[in-house]
C-alpha cells in the first residue's frame, strides 16, 4: 500500500491560530502536493488550526509534511508533538521560510528532515531514494539538513530551479484547494515568478560590525556585478530575505499559468491573486535581473498574460476576480497603469513605501524615492485602480523625524487615492541583512503613533462606503460577532459582516451600514446568490 501523507499548512498560524490573513491561501503547500501527486502519491492539506482540534483523522496518514514560516515555530511544535502520539515512526518534513534556521529547527523540533529553499527538486531526489522507506542517503542529497549521529548537519546549497523546471517540470497541485473549507471564498495565490530584482543592500551597521563601504556594486550597470558584496550583506530591503534565498527574477511560462487558473476557476475558485513579490518583474529582461528600476516593465509580456486570463469565461462573466499585488513605484508608470487598466475589471496594487524618509528608505536598501510612491498612487488613482501602500514601524534606524516624515506621507498618499494604508511591525527575518536587529513593539512611541494616523486613515477610507453596495463572497461565520458571517469582496472593497449564516461561496450584495473598525465594516444582505 502506497504511503499517505498530510501536509499541513502553518503559514501565518504563529502559535496555531490564524489571527490575520484568513483569507489567504498560499501557494506553498500546493506547491509541495504537486511533487507528491507528481511521484504518485497520495496527500491532502489540513490547515494547522483544524489539525490541533480535529486530530483523530491523522491515523489516516503514514508521513508528516509542514509548510511555515519563522513566526509559526510554536505551532509547528504543537503539531509535530501531536503527531509523534499517533506516529512515532512516521516520517516528519518541515519546509518553507521557517527552513532558513535550519539548525534551530532541529534542536527544537523532532523530525527527520528540514528541507532549506526551494523545495520542489530536494523534495522529489527525496521521495526518489526511497525517503519514506528509510532507504535515503541523506548525506547525498543537496538542500537538505538533517540529525546526523545527534548533531544537526547541513548538506550543501542546491541550485535554484531554471525557467523550465518551474514552469514545465513541477506545477503546483489544483485538486488539493479543495482541502480547504472555505477556498471558494479565499483568496488563492499563484505564483507567477520567483526570486526579487532588488539587489541594493542596506547602508545601516550590522550588529556583527558589517557594513557598506561604497564599493558600487550595488550601482553597477553590470547585472551580475550587483549580485557580489564583498562584505557579504544580503541584497535587497534589510528587512526581507526573499533575493538572498530566491535569487533573482525567474518568471513562469504564461501558459503554465493560465492551465493552473483555469483549473482553480474550474474548481470552483472566485478569487485569484497572480503572487510576486514585484508584479512588474514579470519577463522584465534577461537573467539575472538585479536592478529594480531598469529596465521598465515588459508590457508586452504582461499584456499576453492577462489577456489570456481574461478570455477564461468564469473572468468575463464577472463570477472570478483577478487580482494583482505588489508592484515596485519605480516601475509604475502610466503606460504601465493604461496596460493594466485596460486588462482588468479592477484593481489594489499593493505599493511598498515602508517609510516616509528619503534618507532612511536608502539606508534600509529600498529602491526608488517616497516620491515614487505617490506619484505612483496618483497614477493608479487617475486610471481607476485603488492603491494600498504599505508601511513598516520598527525597522532599524526609526526615530522622531522619519515618523514625522512617514506620517506626512500617509497622509499624502491618502489624499493622492490610497485606498487603505496597511502597517506592519517589524520582524527579524532569518536570512536578511536585519535578521539580528531587535524587532518591533508595540509599545514603541513610534510605532503607536504611525498605527494611530494608519487607524485613523483607514476608519475615514471605510466611512466612503457607507450607503453602497459591495458584492461579495461568503467565507465563515464571524469570530467576534455571534450569528454573523464573514464576506469577502469579489473585487474591490472591504472586509464585511452580515447577520445570519450563509454557505461558503454564496455570492451577495451587501449594503454598508456602519463601519465596525479601520478593517471591517457590517452591512445587511439586499441579493444573494448560490452557485
Amino acid at each position: 500500500m502506497k504511503s499517505r501523507i498530510l501536509i499541513v499548512d502553518a503559514l501565518s498560524a504563529g502559535s496555531g491560530q490564524r489571527s490575520s490573513s484568513r483569507d489567504s491561501i498560499g501557494c506553498g503547500p500546493r506547491s509541495v502536493a504537486g511533487v507528491f501527486e507528481k511521484n504518485n502519491l497520495e496527500c491532502r492539506i489540513h490547515r494547522v488550526e483544524d489539525v490541533l482540534t480535529k486530530r483523530g483523522f491523522l491515523r489516516r496518514f503514514d508521513h508528516l509534511a509542514i509548510s511555515a514560516m519563522t513566526m509559526d515555530l510554536v505551532a509547528t511544535q504543537k503539531v509535530v508533538r501531536l503527531w509523534r502520539q499517533f506516529h512515532p515512526k512516521g516520517k516528519v518534513i518541515i519546509g518553507g521560510p521557517i527552513a532558513a534556521e535550519p539548525t534551530m529547527i532541529l534542536n527544537e523540533i523532532k523530525l527527520d528532515v528540514v528541507v532549506i529553499g526551494e523545495g520542489e527538486a530536494t523534495l522529489e531526489n527525496l521521495l526518489q531514494q526511497d525517503f519514506l522507506e528509510d532507504a535515503a542517503s541523506l548525506s547525498e542529497i543537496p538542500g537538505i539538513a538533517f540529525n546526523k549521529s545527534g548533531v544537526p548537519h547541513v548538506t550543501e546549497s542546491r541550485s535554484r530551479l531554471s525557467l523550465r523546471e518551474i514552469s514545465e517540470d513541477y506545477f503546483p497541485s489544483t485538486v488539493r484547494i479543495v482541502d480547504y473549507p472555505t477556498y471558494q471564498a479565499s483568496k488563492v495565490y499563484v505564483e507567477i515568478l520567483r526570486g526579487c530584482s532588488n539587489f541594493n543592500r542596506t547602508k545601516h551597521t550590522l550588529p556583527d560590525g558589517r557594513e557598506c563601504t561604497d564599493c558600487d556594486n550595488c550601482d553597477s550597470e553590470n547585472p551580475s556585478i550587483r549580485i557580489d558584496c564583498p562584505e557579504t550583506i544580503p541584497p535587497g530591503c534589510g528587512f526581507c530575505s526573499v533575493p538572498g534565498t530566491w535569487g533573482s527574477p525567474r518568471s513562469r511560462s504564461t501558459n503554465s499559468i493560465v492551465r493552473e487558473v483555469r483549473e482553480l476557476v474550474d474548481l470552483g475558485v472566485h478569487r485569484i491573486v497572480l503572487e510576486a513579490p514585484g508584479f512588474l518583474d514579470y519577463m522584465r529582461g534577461e537573467e539575472p535581473l538585479t536592478d529594480p528600476c531598469h529596465p521598465p516593465a515588459n508590457l508586452v509580456a504582461i499584456q499576453g498574460l492577462l489577456d489570456q486570463l481574461n478570455s477564461l469565461q468564469q473572468v468575463k462573466d464577472g463570477s472570478v476576480h483577478i487580482a494583482i499585488e505588489n508592484m515596485k513605484a519605480c516601475l509604475f508608470t502610466e503606460e504601465v497603469a493604461k496596460t493594466l487598466s485596460e486588462s482588468m475589471i479592477s484593481s489594489s496594487p499593493n505599493i511598498g513605501l515602508e517609510t516616509g524618509s528619503d534618507y532612511h528608505m536608502k539606508q534600509i536598501g529600498k529602491c526608488g524615492n517616497p516620491g515614487d510612491v505617490i506619484r505612483a498612487v496618483n497614477i493608479a488613482r487617475e486610471y481607476g485602480m485603488k492603491p494600498f501602500v504599505y508601511l513598516i514601524y520598527g525597522l532599524p534606524g526609526e526615530n522622531e523625524e522619519t515618523t514625522d516624515q512617514s506620517i506626512k506621507m500617509m497622509r499624502e498618499a491618502s489624499e493622492s487615492g490610497a485606498e487603505r494604508i496597511i502597517l506592519y511591525g517589524f520582524r527579524a527575518l532569518p536570512g536578511s541583512a536585519f535578521a539580528d536587529f531587535p524587532e518591533s513593539s508595540t509599545k514603541d512611541e513610534h510605532g503607536i503613533r504611525l498605527r494611530k494616523e494608519a487607524d485613523k486613515i483607514n476608519r475615514e477610507k471605510k466611512e466612503q462606503y457607507l450607503g453602497t453596495t459591495v458584492r461579495g463572497i461568503a467565507a465563515e461565520p464571524s469570530r467576534t460577532h455571534h450569528g454573523f458571517t464573514m464576506v469577502y469582496p469579489l473585487g474591490e472593497g472591504p472586509l464585511m459582516t452580515v447577520h445570519g449564516g450563509f454557505s461558503s461561496g454564496t455570492l451577495l450584495f451587501v449594503r454598508i451600514k456602519d463601519v465596525l473598525s479601520s478593517g471591517l465594516v457590517a452591512g445587511e444582505v439586499v441579493q444573494e446568490s448560490i452557485e
